[in-house]
């Protein structure tokens, strides 16, 4: 009878944990979300609409896993992606600290914001932040 009384606080104490590491819910708050969240191409979409997407015979791409930094640029390199983050999201709902540097002609994005992961794959990320209705799709290759 003992032992059984002594389980009981280790169970609900894994249950509860179990339960924490699930991932959150995440809230499809604006139409330019939901358009984001359908995409599958590694770039930056802002209003629901890509601004630069990768493309392999165009552009060039380094990452560095020890400042996990993502960048992606043209061979003329007048059109720039640089995303430094604080950490790699597991999760989604999990929310990370991102400098966004986007360079292009006719626009400019330099912000260090938090950021929502709201949807992961097996070799990808979707980083999104509300207030400027900002996304970004990347890679986790080599991050």
């Amino acid at each position: 009878m003992m032992k059984t009384i002594k389980l009981i606080p280790i169970s609900l104490l894994l249950i509860l944990c179990a339960a924490s590491c699930r991932e959150k819910a995440i809230e499809i708050d604006s139409l330019e979300k939901e358009l984001f969240l359908r995409e599958e191409a590694e770039g930056i979409y802002k209003n629901g609409k890509a601004l630069f997407l990768f493309n392999q015979e165009l552009h060039q791409k380094a990452v560095n896993p020890k400042r996990i930094q993502y960048r992606i640029q043209t061979d003329e390199q007048d059109t720039c992606l640089n995303v430094i983050m604080g950490a790699i999201p597991e999760t989604a709902g999990a929310h990370i600290t991102t400098s966004i540097d986007f360079r292009s002609p006719g626009e400019l994005i330099s912000s260090m914001s938090h950021l929502e992961c709201s949807r992961v794959s097996t070799d990808k990320i979707w980083l999104w932040n509300s207030g400027s209705l900002t996304g970004l799709i990347l890679k986790k290759s080599g991050l």
